[in-house]
């Protein structure tokens, strides 16, 4: 069966910088995988290129069986255009650092703008479906608040509402619990642990190890826009193979 990720020889460069370095990756359906490594590694930007958030530079990348970014006809590769980008995009969920919601709009609305103008959904039927979603993620009464009366924790538990409303097949963590105090990463992590639980496939970069050794079905460890180390947090965090693996792991825990 075809990975739902699969990366091959997949480069990336900004400028002068090579940012990702040959990356081959699989992630497959109902897997959570956990990206490791230190900042400046790669994971972020490895992320946003399965998003397609960044186009890459060489390599090959599908997701669900689709080239990201690209059709093949024959031996020709013809780039996608925007919409066609977007439209590939629509299965995929994706959740920032910052929790990237509209200022201006209630929780309501933050969540039912993408089924509504994007998937053109009924609005009556996106908004069932999103007070279902804050129930989930344990904010139940919040539909009409709006983000600045909200806790970063909170705005994030959002943020992840929000891109469940897409009903996306991938979920894609970019360090969620990274611009947070200590004390909302707790609330964060609980909604990702009971998403993993109902089978989501997910892809996480992150610095949590705890959560990485108790949810993870792998971990993968870059460093220097490479995979260096990759297997089950079992084997990758009693019996690291490699020696920046090793130290990064020293110097975190």
């Amino acid at each position: 069966m075809m990975p739902l990720v699969k990366a091959v020889g997949v480069e990336k460069r900004f400028g002068d910088f090579q940012a990702l370095r040959g990356i081959d990756a699989e992630v497959h359906e109902g897997e959570v995988v956990c990206i490791l490594g230190p900042s400046g590694s790669g994971k972020s930007t490895f992320l946003r290129c399965i998003n397609q958030l960044e186009g890459i530079d060489g390599g090959a990348l599908w997701v669900e069986g689709q080239l990201v970014g690209y059709r093949r006809s024959g031996n020709n590769l013809h780039q996608l255009s925007d919409k066609e980008i977007a439209r590939q995009r629509r299965s995929i969920g994706m959740v920032f650092q910052r929790f990237n919601l509209f200022e201006h709009m209630s929780v309501l609305d933050n969540i039912i703008e993408g089924p509504v103008r994007v998937l053109k959904g009924s609005r009556a039927e996106a908004v069932k479906t999103a007070e279902e979603l804050l129930a989930r993620v344990g904010l139940a009464g919040k539909a009409g608040s709006y983000p600045s009366e909200l806790s970063g924790g909170q705005q994030q538990r959002v943020a992840i509402a929000r891109a469940l409303a897409m009903k996306p097949t991938l979920m894609l963590f970019d360090e969620p619990t990274s611009a947070l105090d200590p004390e909302l990463v707790g609330e964060v992590l609980n909604v990702m642990r009971s998403l993993a639980e109902t089978g989501m496939t997910m892809v996480v970069v992150t610095h949590e190890i705890g959560f990485a050794r108790e949810v993870a079905d792998r971990v993968i460890f870059m460093d220097g826009g490479q995979v260096v180390e990759e297997g089950t947090p079992q084997a990758v965090f009693t019996s690291p193979q490699h020696k920046r693996t090793r130290d990064f792991l020293s110097a975190v825990l």
